[in-house]
Protein backbone atom coordinates (compact mmCIF):
# COMPACT_ATOMS: atom_id res chain seq x y z
CA UNK A 1 0.00 0.00 0.00
CA UNK A 2 2.01 2.83 -1.22
CA UNK A 3 -0.67 5.04 0.18
CA UNK A 4 0.47 3.96 3.42
CA UNK A 5 3.81 4.32 3.09
CA UNK A 6 3.85 7.64 2.36
CA UNK A 7 1.64 8.22 5.54
CA UNK A 8 3.75 6.93 7.57
CA UNK A 9 6.95 8.42 6.24
CA UNK A 10 5.31 11.62 7.08
CA UNK A 11 4.22 10.69 10.29
CA UNK A 12 7.20 9.12 11.32
CA UNK A 13 9.38 12.06 10.34
CA UNK A 14 6.91 14.85 11.40
CA UNK A 15 7.02 14.42 15.09
CA UNK A 16 9.24 16.01 17.93
CA UNK A 17 11.64 14.80 20.52
CA UNK A 18 12.12 16.04 23.80
CA UNK A 19 14.48 18.80 23.83
CA UNK A 20 17.84 17.14 24.82
CA UNK A 21 16.49 13.88 25.70
CA UNK A 22 19.34 12.07 23.53
CA UNK A 23 22.19 14.60 24.30
CA UNK A 24 22.73 14.93 20.56
CA UNK A 25 21.90 18.30 18.56
CA UNK A 26 19.78 17.34 15.23
CA UNK A 27 21.26 18.76 11.65
CA UNK A 28 17.62 18.76 10.53
CA UNK A 29 14.24 19.68 12.16
CA UNK A 30 10.95 20.14 10.09
CA UNK A 31 7.23 21.68 11.89
CA UNK A 32 3.96 19.83 10.35
CA UNK A 33 1.05 22.05 10.54
CA UNK A 34 -2.55 21.66 10.49
CA UNK A 35 -2.52 22.31 6.64
CA UNK A 36 0.09 19.74 6.09
CA UNK A 37 -2.10 17.05 8.06
CA UNK A 38 -4.94 17.97 5.73
CA UNK A 39 -3.16 16.98 3.01
CA UNK A 40 -1.52 13.76 4.55
CA UNK A 41 -4.92 12.60 4.82
CA UNK A 42 -5.87 13.41 1.34
CA UNK A 43 -2.91 10.98 1.11
CA UNK A 44 -4.25 8.85 3.48
CA UNK A 45 -7.93 7.97 1.87
CA UNK A 46 -6.53 5.47 -0.61
CA UNK A 47 -4.62 3.30 1.84
CA UNK A 48 -7.81 3.56 4.41
CA UNK A 49 -10.28 2.30 1.43
CA UNK A 50 -7.54 -0.45 1.15
CA UNK A 51 -6.78 -1.00 4.69
CA UNK A 52 -10.83 -2.00 5.04
CA UNK A 53 -11.81 -3.14 2.09
CA UNK A 54 -11.87 -7.00 1.20
CA UNK A 55 -11.58 -7.81 5.18
CA UNK A 56 -12.62 -11.27 5.84
CA UNK A 57 -13.79 -10.57 9.29
CA UNK A 58 -15.14 -13.58 12.33
CA UNK A 59 -18.14 -15.94 12.07
CA UNK A 60 -20.97 -15.12 14.41
CA UNK A 61 -24.34 -16.59 15.44
CA UNK A 62 -27.17 -15.92 17.93
CA UNK A 63 -30.61 -17.20 18.76
CA UNK A 64 -32.73 -14.40 19.68
CA UNK A 65 -35.08 -13.21 18.34
CA UNK A 66 -34.27 -16.16 15.62
CA UNK A 67 -31.76 -18.48 15.56
CA UNK A 68 -28.79 -17.86 12.61
CA UNK A 69 -25.56 -18.30 11.85
CA UNK A 70 -22.96 -15.57 9.85
CA UNK A 71 -20.23 -17.13 8.03
CA UNK A 72 -17.75 -15.65 5.07
CA UNK A 73 -18.62 -11.67 6.36
CA UNK A 74 -15.96 -9.70 4.40
CA UNK A 75 -15.73 -6.29 4.03
CA UNK A 76 -16.97 -5.63 -0.20
CA UNK A 77 -16.41 -1.29 -0.32
CA UNK A 78 -15.41 1.22 1.83
CA UNK A 79 -15.36 5.24 1.37
CA UNK A 80 -14.71 7.89 3.58
CA UNK A 81 -16.22 10.68 4.30
CA UNK A 82 -15.06 13.91 5.98
CA UNK A 83 -11.19 12.85 7.11
CA UNK A 84 -8.79 14.82 9.79
CA UNK A 85 -5.80 13.92 11.87
CA UNK A 86 -5.33 14.99 15.56
CA UNK A 87 -2.98 14.61 17.93
CA UNK A 88 -2.23 13.73 21.52
CA UNK A 89 1.12 14.56 23.57
CA UNK A 90 3.54 12.88 23.94
CA UNK A 91 3.87 11.07 20.80
CA UNK A 92 0.01 9.87 19.78
CA UNK A 93 -1.89 10.65 16.24
CA UNK A 94 -5.16 9.67 15.53
CA UNK A 95 -7.03 9.30 12.32
CA UNK A 96 -10.71 9.99 12.08
CA UNK A 97 -13.31 9.16 9.76
CA UNK A 98 -16.45 11.02 10.01
CA UNK A 99 -19.60 9.84 7.49
CA UNK A 100 -17.90 6.73 5.96
CA UNK A 101 -20.07 4.22 4.52
CA UNK A 102 -18.99 0.21 4.14
CA UNK A 103 -20.64 -2.51 2.06
CA UNK A 104 -20.41 -6.01 3.29
CA UNK A 105 -21.88 -9.41 2.80
CA UNK A 106 -21.61 -12.71 4.34
CA UNK A 107 -23.28 -16.60 3.86
CA UNK A 108 -26.53 -16.89 6.40
CA UNK A 109 -28.62 -19.53 7.68
CA UNK A 110 -31.31 -18.69 9.94
CA UNK A 111 -34.47 -20.69 11.40
CA UNK A 112 -37.34 -19.51 13.32
CA UNK A 113 -40.50 -21.24 14.73
CA UNK A 114 -43.80 -20.62 14.83
CA UNK A 115 -46.61 -21.47 16.96
CA UNK A 116 -50.51 -21.59 15.44
CA UNK A 117 -53.67 -22.64 16.84
CA UNK A 118 -51.32 -25.03 18.69
CA UNK A 119 -48.95 -26.68 16.27
CA UNK A 120 -45.86 -25.50 15.64
CA UNK A 121 -44.00 -25.17 12.29
CA UNK A 122 -39.96 -23.97 11.84
CA UNK A 123 -39.25 -22.42 8.68
CA UNK A 124 -35.44 -22.50 7.49
CA UNK A 125 -33.22 -21.16 4.74
CA UNK A 126 -29.57 -20.03 3.88
CA UNK A 127 -28.37 -17.46 1.52
CA UNK A 128 -26.24 -14.63 1.12
CA UNK A 129 -26.70 -11.49 3.71
CA UNK A 130 -26.26 -8.31 2.05
CA UNK A 131 -25.54 -4.96 4.06
CA UNK A 132 -24.65 -1.23 4.02
CA UNK A 133 -23.65 1.11 6.55
CA UNK A 134 -24.02 4.66 6.46
CA UNK A 135 -22.63 7.25 8.87
CA UNK A 136 -19.98 5.15 9.90
CA UNK A 137 -17.26 6.94 12.24
CA UNK A 138 -14.03 5.21 13.41
CA UNK A 139 -11.28 6.93 15.16
CA UNK A 140 -7.61 4.61 15.63
CA UNK A 141 -4.92 6.34 17.95
CA UNK A 142 -1.38 5.46 16.49
CA UNK A 143 1.39 5.96 18.52
CA UNK A 144 5.07 6.41 17.20
CA UNK A 145 8.70 6.14 18.96
CA UNK A 146 11.74 4.96 18.04
CA UNK A 147 14.06 2.03 18.53
CA UNK A 148 17.53 2.50 19.41
CA UNK A 149 19.19 2.95 16.15
CA UNK A 150 16.57 6.01 15.52
CA UNK A 151 14.42 3.94 13.33
CA UNK A 152 10.37 4.77 13.83
CA UNK A 153 8.80 2.36 15.91
CA UNK A 154 4.81 2.34 15.31
CA UNK A 155 2.15 0.66 17.34
CA UNK A 156 -1.73 0.79 17.36
CA UNK A 157 -4.14 1.85 20.55
CA UNK A 158 -7.30 2.37 21.15
CA UNK A 159 -9.83 2.32 17.95
CA UNK A 160 -13.84 3.19 18.12
CA UNK A 161 -16.29 2.76 15.49
CA UNK A 162 -20.05 3.69 15.12
CA UNK A 163 -22.60 2.42 12.93
CA UNK A 164 -25.69 4.76 12.46
CA UNK A 165 -27.69 2.77 9.91
CA UNK A 166 -27.47 -0.36 8.42
CA UNK A 167 -29.49 -1.69 5.92
CA UNK A 168 -29.99 -5.39 5.44
CA UNK A 169 -31.48 -7.56 2.68
CA UNK A 170 -31.07 -11.38 1.60
CA UNK A 171 -30.83 -12.79 -1.68
CA UNK A 172 -30.61 -16.61 -2.91
CA UNK A 173 -33.38 -18.06 -0.56
CA UNK A 174 -36.94 -19.45 -1.61
CA UNK A 175 -38.40 -17.01 0.73
CA UNK A 176 -36.55 -13.72 -0.09
CA UNK A 177 -39.22 -11.53 1.29
CA UNK A 178 -40.06 -13.47 4.21
CA UNK A 179 -36.30 -13.97 5.47
CA UNK A 180 -36.12 -10.28 4.72
CA UNK A 181 -38.75 -9.40 7.39
CA UNK A 182 -36.55 -11.87 9.66
CA UNK A 183 -33.63 -10.33 9.20
CA UNK A 184 -35.46 -7.19 10.32
CA UNK A 185 -36.16 -8.54 13.35
CA UNK A 186 -32.36 -8.75 14.33
CA UNK A 187 -30.38 -6.15 12.50
CA UNK A 188 -29.69 -4.02 15.91
CA UNK A 189 -28.05 -7.42 16.70
CA UNK A 190 -26.33 -7.77 13.46
CA UNK A 191 -25.16 -4.02 13.62
CA UNK A 192 -23.44 -4.24 16.60
CA UNK A 193 -21.83 -7.31 15.67
CA UNK A 194 -20.18 -5.44 12.18
CA UNK A 195 -19.47 -2.73 14.19
CA UNK A 196 -17.62 -4.30 16.48
CA UNK A 197 -15.28 -6.54 13.99
CA UNK A 198 -14.75 -3.30 12.09
CA UNK A 199 -11.76 -1.82 14.96
CA UNK A 200 -9.99 -5.51 15.34
CA UNK A 201 -9.61 -5.84 11.72
CA UNK A 202 -8.37 -2.24 11.02
CA UNK A 203 -5.93 -2.95 13.50
CA UNK A 204 -4.86 -6.24 12.32
CA UNK A 205 -4.28 -4.48 8.63
CA UNK A 206 -2.57 -1.48 10.58
CA UNK A 207 0.06 -3.74 12.42
CA UNK A 208 0.52 -5.99 9.60
CA UNK A 209 1.49 -3.37 7.29
CA UNK A 210 3.55 -1.03 9.53
CA UNK A 211 5.28 -4.30 9.60
CA UNK A 212 6.02 -4.76 6.25
CA UNK A 213 6.80 -0.98 6.39
CA UNK A 214 9.42 -0.51 9.06
CA UNK A 215 11.27 -3.57 7.72
CA UNK A 216 11.45 -1.47 4.99
CA UNK A 217 12.44 2.19 5.99
CA UNK A 218 15.60 3.31 5.50
CA UNK A 219 17.23 5.09 7.80
CA UNK A 220 20.19 6.25 4.95
CA UNK A 221 19.18 7.61 1.92
CA UNK A 222 21.84 7.97 -0.88
CA UNK A 223 22.56 12.08 -1.29
CA UNK A 224 25.22 13.52 -3.59
CA UNK A 225 28.84 12.34 -4.73
CA UNK A 226 28.80 9.55 -3.27
CA UNK A 227 27.57 10.40 0.09
CA UNK A 228 24.60 9.40 1.82
CA UNK A 229 22.70 10.78 4.75
CA UNK A 230 21.93 9.46 7.67
CA UNK A 231 17.75 10.49 8.77
CA UNK A 232 17.23 8.64 11.61
CA UNK A 233 15.67 9.80 14.89
CA UNK A 234 17.64 11.91 17.16
CA UNK A 235 15.35 11.26 20.30
CA UNK A 236 11.65 10.01 21.09
CA UNK A 237 8.84 11.26 19.11
CA UNK A 238 6.42 13.85 21.16
CA UNK A 239 3.27 15.48 19.37
CA UNK A 240 2.71 18.89 19.88
CA UNK A 241 -0.79 20.53 19.63
CA UNK A 242 -2.34 19.78 16.04
CA UNK A 243 1.20 20.36 14.57
CA UNK A 244 4.32 17.62 14.92
CA UNK A 245 8.42 18.90 14.71
CA UNK A 246 10.72 16.14 13.93
CA UNK A 247 14.27 16.24 14.71
CA UNK A 248 16.92 14.24 12.74
CA UNK A 249 20.37 13.35 12.63
CA UNK A 250 21.33 14.58 9.12
CA UNK A 251 24.62 13.16 8.92
CA UNK A 252 26.32 13.09 5.69
CA UNK A 253 29.01 10.39 5.22
CA UNK A 254 30.76 8.80 2.40
CA UNK A 255 29.12 5.92 1.00
CA UNK A 256 32.44 4.35 0.99
CA UNK A 257 33.64 5.14 4.64
CA UNK A 258 30.76 4.81 6.91
CA UNK A 259 32.51 4.99 10.25
CA UNK A 260 34.56 8.16 9.01
CA UNK A 261 34.70 10.24 12.31
CA UNK A 262 34.09 14.16 11.92
CA UNK A 263 36.20 16.87 14.11
CA UNK A 264 33.04 18.52 15.13
CA UNK A 265 29.34 17.96 16.16
CA UNK A 266 26.69 19.27 15.54
CA UNK A 267 25.51 22.63 17.33
CA UNK A 268 22.22 23.78 18.86
CA UNK A 269 19.95 25.09 16.67
CA UNK A 270 17.10 27.75 16.79
CA UNK A 271 13.35 26.55 16.98
CA UNK A 272 11.40 26.40 13.93
CA UNK A 273 8.97 29.38 13.28
CA UNK A 274 5.62 29.37 13.34
CA UNK A 275 4.44 29.51 9.32
CA UNK A 276 0.80 29.45 7.93
CA UNK A 277 2.65 26.48 5.03
CA UNK A 278 2.08 22.74 5.36
CA UNK A 279 5.74 22.58 6.67
CA UNK A 280 9.21 23.75 7.35
CA UNK A 281 12.56 22.46 7.36
CA UNK A 282 15.01 23.71 8.96
CA UNK A 283 18.84 22.58 7.68
CA UNK A 284 21.09 23.29 10.46
CA UNK A 285 24.93 23.93 9.27
CA UNK A 286 26.37 20.20 10.44
CA UNK A 287 24.70 18.66 7.32
CA UNK A 288 26.51 21.07 4.82
CA UNK A 289 30.05 20.22 7.15
CA UNK A 290 29.38 16.83 6.98
CA UNK A 291 28.90 16.77 3.20
CA UNK A 292 31.75 19.17 2.56
CA UNK A 293 33.77 17.18 5.28
CA UNK A 294 32.93 14.10 3.28
CA UNK A 295 33.97 14.97 -0.29
CA UNK A 296 37.10 16.27 0.79
CA UNK A 297 37.99 12.61 2.17
CA UNK A 298 36.76 11.02 -0.47
CA UNK A 299 39.38 13.90 -2.69
CA UNK A 300 36.67 15.21 -4.81
CA UNK A 301 37.69 18.76 -3.72
CA UNK A 302 40.02 18.94 -6.60
CA UNK A 303 40.34 19.67 -9.70
CA UNK A 304 42.68 19.19 -12.66
CA UNK A 305 42.67 22.06 -15.81
CA UNK A 306 44.80 21.29 -18.12
CA UNK A 307 45.40 24.23 -21.16
CA UNK A 308 47.54 23.41 -24.45
CA UNK A 309 49.46 27.21 -24.67
CA UNK A 310 49.48 29.96 -22.15
CA UNK A 311 51.47 31.92 -24.55
CA UNK A 312 54.79 33.06 -24.55
CA UNK A 313 56.47 33.67 -21.97
CA UNK A 314 60.26 33.80 -22.52
CA UNK A 315 59.95 37.84 -22.26
CA UNK A 316 59.07 37.27 -18.80
CA UNK A 317 61.33 34.46 -17.80
CA UNK A 318 64.70 36.58 -17.22
CA UNK A 319 62.54 38.61 -14.27
CA UNK A 320 60.49 35.17 -13.14
CA UNK A 321 62.49 32.44 -13.63
CA UNK A 322 60.05 30.17 -12.59
CA UNK A 323 58.11 30.44 -15.72
CA UNK A 324 61.38 29.31 -18.13
CA UNK A 325 59.91 25.74 -17.74
CA UNK A 326 56.60 26.04 -19.39
CA UNK A 327 58.39 28.03 -22.60
CA UNK A 328 55.66 27.00 -24.79
CA UNK A 329 55.06 23.63 -23.52
CA UNK A 330 51.00 22.75 -22.30
CA UNK A 331 50.24 23.38 -18.76
CA UNK A 332 48.70 21.48 -15.90
CA UNK A 333 47.49 23.17 -13.40
CA UNK A 334 45.95 21.41 -10.36
CA UNK A 335 43.67 23.51 -7.88
CA UNK A 336 42.85 21.45 -4.43
CA UNK A 337 41.24 22.30 -0.89
CA UNK A 338 43.72 21.81 1.55
CA UNK A 339 41.17 21.25 4.22
CA UNK A 340 37.64 20.28 4.33
CA UNK A 341 35.44 23.75 3.77
CA UNK A 342 33.87 25.05 6.75
CA UNK A 343 29.87 26.35 6.19
CA UNK A 344 28.58 28.72 8.91
CA UNK A 345 24.82 29.69 8.27
CA UNK A 346 24.03 33.15 10.19
CA UNK A 347 20.72 35.70 9.70
CA UNK A 348 23.12 37.38 6.83
CA UNK A 349 23.61 34.00 4.50
CA UNK A 350 25.25 31.05 3.94
CA UNK A 351 29.24 31.56 4.98
CA UNK A 352 31.33 29.09 3.39
CA UNK A 353 35.66 29.60 4.02
CA UNK A 354 38.05 27.35 2.67
CA UNK A 355 41.55 27.45 1.52
CA UNK A 356 42.97 26.10 -1.80
CA UNK A 357 46.12 25.74 -3.32
CA UNK A 358 47.14 25.79 -7.21
CA UNK A 359 50.00 23.71 -8.40
CA UNK A 360 51.34 24.94 -11.97
CA UNK A 361 53.58 22.22 -13.90
CA UNK A 362 54.81 22.06 -17.26
CA UNK A 363 53.77 19.09 -19.72
CA UNK A 364 57.27 18.41 -21.15
CA UNK A 365 57.30 16.87 -24.79
CA UNK A 366 57.89 13.48 -23.08
CA UNK A 367 54.56 13.66 -21.16
CA UNK A 368 56.25 14.21 -17.63
CA UNK A 369 55.51 17.09 -15.73
CA UNK A 370 58.11 19.73 -14.05
CA UNK A 371 56.76 21.66 -11.48
CA UNK A 372 56.57 25.74 -11.86
CA UNK A 373 55.09 27.91 -9.51
CA UNK A 374 52.70 26.81 -6.18
CA UNK A 375 50.21 29.13 -4.94
CA UNK A 376 48.34 29.06 -2.40
CA UNK A 377 44.74 31.60 -1.11
CA UNK A 378 42.35 31.74 1.18
CA UNK A 379 38.33 31.67 -0.58
CA UNK A 380 35.61 33.38 1.99
CA UNK A 381 31.86 33.35 0.23
CA UNK A 382 28.91 34.91 1.44
CA UNK A 383 25.56 33.88 -0.60
CA UNK A 384 21.87 34.67 0.36
CA UNK A 385 19.42 31.44 -0.65
CA UNK A 386 16.14 31.71 -2.43
CA UNK A 387 13.66 29.45 -4.31
CA UNK A 388 12.02 30.87 -7.59
CA UNK A 389 9.78 28.55 -9.51
CA UNK A 390 10.59 25.86 -8.18
CA UNK A 391 14.19 25.95 -8.03
CA UNK A 392 16.98 26.79 -5.55
CA UNK A 393 19.00 30.09 -6.54
CA UNK A 394 21.76 31.91 -4.71
CA UNK A 395 23.10 35.08 -4.92
CA UNK A 396 27.28 35.59 -3.46
CA UNK A 397 27.35 38.93 -1.80
CA UNK A 398 30.70 38.80 -0.81
CA UNK A 399 34.04 36.41 -2.12
CA UNK A 400 37.18 37.35 -0.50
CA UNK A 401 40.28 35.23 -2.07
CA UNK A 402 43.63 36.49 -0.57
CA UNK A 403 46.88 34.91 -1.55
CA UNK A 404 48.61 33.54 1.22
CA UNK A 405 51.49 32.07 -0.54
CA UNK A 406 52.99 32.27 -4.30
CA UNK A 407 56.49 31.15 -4.17
CA UNK A 408 59.09 33.66 -4.76
CA UNK A 409 56.56 36.13 -6.23
CA UNK A 410 55.41 38.36 -4.19
CA UNK A 411 51.70 37.35 -2.80
CA UNK A 412 50.43 41.14 -2.28
CA UNK A 413 50.43 41.39 -5.91
CA UNK A 414 48.48 38.45 -7.16
CA UNK A 415 45.74 40.08 -4.23
CA UNK A 416 45.69 42.94 -6.20
CA UNK A 417 45.31 41.88 -8.99
CA UNK A 418 42.58 39.40 -7.82
CA UNK A 419 41.14 42.54 -5.87
CA UNK A 420 40.68 43.84 -9.58
CA UNK A 421 38.80 40.98 -11.50
CA UNK A 422 36.17 40.11 -8.57
CA UNK A 423 34.00 42.30 -9.15
CA UNK A 424 34.36 43.06 -12.49
CA UNK A 425 34.56 39.75 -13.76
CA UNK A 426 34.89 36.79 -11.70
CA UNK A 427 31.74 37.68 -8.84
CA UNK A 428 29.56 38.22 -11.70
CA UNK A 429 30.61 34.64 -13.63
CA UNK A 430 29.81 32.99 -9.90
CA UNK A 431 26.66 34.59 -9.83
CA UNK A 432 25.42 33.41 -13.27
CA UNK A 433 25.56 29.79 -12.30
CA UNK A 434 24.41 30.39 -8.87
CA UNK A 435 21.34 32.66 -9.86
CA UNK A 436 20.13 30.49 -12.52
CA UNK A 437 19.10 27.59 -10.03
CA UNK A 438 18.86 23.92 -9.39
CA UNK A 439 15.89 22.26 -10.26
CA UNK A 440 14.25 20.87 -6.70
CA UNK A 441 14.25 17.42 -6.21
CA UNK A 442 10.45 15.78 -5.66
CA UNK A 443 9.55 13.98 -2.40
CA UNK A 444 7.92 10.67 -3.40
CA UNK A 445 6.63 12.58 -6.00
CA UNK A 446 5.37 15.49 -4.72
CA UNK A 447 6.52 18.73 -5.33
CA UNK A 448 7.57 22.28 -3.15
CA UNK A 449 4.55 24.87 -4.22
CA UNK A 450 4.98 28.24 -2.64
CA UNK A 451 8.06 27.69 -1.01
CA UNK A 452 10.22 30.44 0.96
CA UNK A 453 13.72 31.13 2.32
CA UNK A 454 14.74 32.41 5.82
CA UNK A 455 18.28 32.86 7.19
CA UNK A 456 19.07 32.24 10.57
CA UNK A 457 21.83 31.74 12.82
CA UNK A 458 22.64 27.85 12.72
CA UNK A 459 19.30 27.46 10.41
CA UNK A 460 18.84 27.34 6.90
CA UNK A 461 15.07 27.33 7.16
CA UNK A 462 12.69 26.50 3.88
CA UNK A 463 8.31 26.77 4.40
CA UNK A 464 6.49 25.98 1.95
CA UNK A 465 2.98 23.94 0.30
CA UNK A 466 3.15 20.98 -1.16
CA UNK A 467 1.36 19.70 -4.52
CA UNK A 468 1.43 16.56 -6.76
CA UNK A 469 4.33 16.31 -9.19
Amino acid sequence: MATFTILFYISALALACVANQSGVNPGIKARVTQRGLDFATEIALGFVDKAVEDLSLPSFSGDSPVKYNVQNLNIDSFSVGNTRFTTAAPNVITPTIDNGAVAASADFSASKTFKVFGFSFTLSESGRLIASASDLDLSQRIGLGMDANGKPTFSVGDCDSHIGNLDVRVEGTKLDSVFNFIIGLFKETLKNELQKRICPAVKGALLKQASTVTQKFKLTFPFVSGTKVDLGLVCNPEATGNEFIVSLKGKCFPSSMPNLAFPFVAPSMPAISSTSKMACISVGPYVLNTLLYSMWNLGQLEKTFNVDKIGSVGDLSALLPPLAVIGNNPVQIVVRATGAPSVQLTTAGIGIDVSFEAVINAVLPDGTLQHAITASADVAVLAEARIDNGKIAGTIQTLDVTVTDAGIFPAELFNQLIQAFLPQAILPAVNGITEAGFEIPSLYDFRFSSASVAHKQNALEVCSDFAPH
